[in-house]
């Protein structure tokens, strides 16, 4: 590929959408953003290739033959024109961003202002703003920091007018704001040491000492968002269901007066509670799927557009499950596009296979998986497990797959023997799997243990795939046999 197509100009100019591709071609030909006649020359010779800027034929050379038919070409010259150029598409987006911020546009304003002594100017547009900030039904940590901010602009103005009004209404305002800021900052500081205490043995944080402070910071105060945190925080230790279900009511409760960070922070919270107690068994996946459904609505389990393959195999699990096939199709389509590509095919073609079993339909499920070669190690993992399934519900149905089931189970075992991608905890999980499904076949078949054993099978199971499917068809299987 040309060195051009591999610069941060046109690595830049990929991310841009048609519209904001107008917009910095209008930026460009202002002479007060760009003094450089031969940028606007440049992008539009390159706008015919955007978004991929793929064609082979065109070089540095020849682009700057289109730009300076009469200029001498060197490739320090086009180079420093391309610099130049991703400078200017810099500065462009920090202003379109800017041009978005109405509250930041009035703050700057106020202070200008202020700075020039047009006293009677800034006192108008401080009041304006602060009665906008109050006026706001969800306000989010910027918007009391510019709150906070602006209250102390004027009290702190060289008149004192402000500072010797009777009460204490300003400075009251001041301390509930910069009370809020550092509550619901620390709040969410606090959650992710949790959270991260709790994933990575490594890490140890203080969290009594820092829930110390911030409960005294809060005592007295109410917040819907302080309130929430206040209401996580108090159970401490492990997460029972019945509290589980008391955090998730609080949170539907109180969706509408949370902003968008709060709101996104309490819905992971709940969904990662949700997967500890689908893990243990004490939940089943499809109470989960309302969740997701709101975070997908809400773009909460979307970092920055983009959807992780866990998350689409949760839901897609949650759905079929449920037995919502026609929600599990019409997610994949909508959202494969938000995975990373090189997990995309992957997570299409498990789907269709895991959507296919749900539907009865086994021989269509193994069609799929036995069609297709996993490329990422979690997928052929979770792949095995799926095509196990698969085989068993066979089984159950036609005694000729017994031998094909057996096949599969110790051939999943053995390759789990040999590969050495995972933990020793992560494989033995899938390790319990398959000598839970061996056993239950050959109860099944009538080679195994009595009924009494096979009855107490996965009673003090913790650390063990589909741990929710095992317990139906261990009662599936008691049930045929009796």
């Amino acid at each position: 590929m040309p060195t051009l197509f591999t610069s941060k100009f046109t690595r830049l100019l990929q991310t841009f959408t048609p519209e904001e591709l107008a917009s910095f071609e209008r930026w460009l030909q202002s002479p007060w953003c760009n003094s450089n006649k031969n940028l606007p020359r440049l992008l539009a010779r390159l706008k015919p290739y955007h978004p991929d800027f793929s064609d082979q034929k065109l070089s540095k050379e020849k682009l700057f033959r289109q730009m300076l038919p009469d200029g001498k070409f060197s490739d320090r010259r086009m180079n420093n024109l391309l610099s130049e150029a991703y400078l200017a598409a810099e500065r462009f987006l920090a202003f379109q961003c800017f041009a978005g911020e109405d509250g930041l546009q009035q703050s700057l304003l106020a202070q200008e202002l202020l700075e020039r002594h047009l006293d009677d100017w800034f006192f108008r547009i401080a009041q304006q703003e602060i009665k906008r900030l109050e006026a706001k039904e969800t306000s989010d940590w910027r918007d009391h920091l510019e709150l906070l901010r602006m209250l102390r602009r004027v009290y702190q103005h060289p008149d004192p007018a402000p500072r010797l009004e009777s009460g204490q209404g300003m400075i009251a305002k001041m301390n509930e704001q910069i009370d809020l800021l550092y509550l619901l900052e620390k709040a969410a500081l606090i959650n992710e040491m949790i959270t991260r205490n709790r994933l990575f043995k490594t890490e140890d944080h203080d969290v009594a000492k820092a829930l110390q402070k911030w409960h005294t910071t809060a005592e007295g105060i109410h917040h819907p968002g302080i309130d929430l945190y206040r209401l996580r925080f108090s159970y401490g230790g492990e997460l029972s269901l019945s509290r589980y279900q008391e955090l998730q009511a609080a949170f539907m409760e109180n969706l509408a007066a949370l902003n968008e960070r709060d709101k996104k922070i309490h819905l992971l919270s709940l969904i990662n509670d949700a997967k500890q107690l689908i893990k243990s068994g004490s939940l089943d996946i499809t109470e989960c799927l309302p969740l997701y459904q709101l975070g997908l609505t809400t773009g909460a389990i979307l970092n920055n557009g983009k959807l992780s393959a866990n998350t689409l195999m949760t839901i897609v699990t949650a759905s079929n499950t449920k037995g919502t096939f026609d929600f599990s199709i019409r997610f994949v389509e909508d959202y494969s596009q938000h995975l990373n590509e090189n997990e995309r095919d992957d997570c299409v073609h498990w789907a269709g296979a895991h959507t296919a079993y749900w539907q009865k339909d086994q021989e269509a499920c193994l069609a799929v998986l036995q069609g297709y070669h996993f490329h990422s190690p979690d997928f052929q993992l979770v792949g095995r497990v799926l095509a196990a399934q698969a085989y068993f519900d066979l089984h159950l149905r036609d005694d000729s797959y017994r031998s094909l089931l057996f096949d599969y189970l110790d051939a999943f075992e053995k390759w789990l023997g040999r590969e050495k991608l995972w933990s020793k905890t992560n494989t033995g999980s899938f390790l319990r799997f398959v000598q839970i499904c061996r056993s239950l076949a050959r109860f099944y078949a009538g080679t195994g243990q009595d009924v009494k054993k096979t009855g107490r099978l996965l009673e003090d199971e913790r650390n063990i795939q589909a741990l929710n499917w095992l317990k139906q068809k261990k009662e599936e299987v008691l049930r045929l046999k009796s």
